[in-house]
């Protein structure tokens, strides 16, 4: 299959499995989404592990890129750091990691949540976990598998394994915030 359509599959992934999560979710009065869930211990451990990673990584991407060690071994060969679109992704990449990392420490300062504030969190994972398909096990990635995304992958899916759990078993909790 021609790889365009191929990263229109996976990147439709994401989407399809939103749009399932968000049904189901409807069609199960005790997922309710404006139901207050208790963010547990091992949730709260997964939260900060998440947080620290991407509050990291925004800083790393836009100004430290060419600082890390063996970057064009882990992930591939950087466009030069002279190009418009080099800066762009950059920006664009940084951009993300930050948005998920504020969601994050909003959610570590609750004891409780709404189940729906873990869609930012999910979104992410949702397409962290497409990339890494695209990344290692399905080959689109011009240079080859990349070693990064198996370090990535020992962090993110236990995290998301973690997320879950969390949200599928955690019962309704009275609490508000706190």
């Amino acid at each position: 299959m021609d790889g365009k359509l191929v990263t229109m599959a996976l990147a439709a992934l994401p989407y399809v499995g939103f749009g399932a999560l968000i049904l189901y979710c409807r069609m199960n009065t005790a997922l309710d989404l404006n139901n207050q869930m208790e963010i547990t211990p091992l949730m709260r451990k997964a939260l900060h592990v998440h947080f620290w990673y991407f509050i990291a990584c925004p800083i790393m991407i836009e100004v430290f890129l060419d600082a890390v060690p063996g970057l064009n071994y882990i992930v591939g060969t950087m466009p030069p750091a002279t190009t418009n679109g080099r800066h762009f992704l950059q920006c664009l990449a940084a951009e993300n990691f930050f948005v998920t990392s504020v969601s994050l420490g909003f959610i570590l300062n609750q004891s409780s949540v709404p189940r729906w504030a873990l869609m930012t969190p999910f979104a992410q994972l949702a397409w962290n976990l497409k990339n890494h398909l695209s990344w290692f096990f399905i080959h689109l990635a011009p240079e080859g598998r990349m070693p990064f995304a198996f370090a990535d992958m020992v962090l993110i899916w236990p995290i998301t394994a973690v997320y879950v759990h969390t949200f599928f078993t955690t019962k309704k909790s009275s609490k508000k915030k706190g």
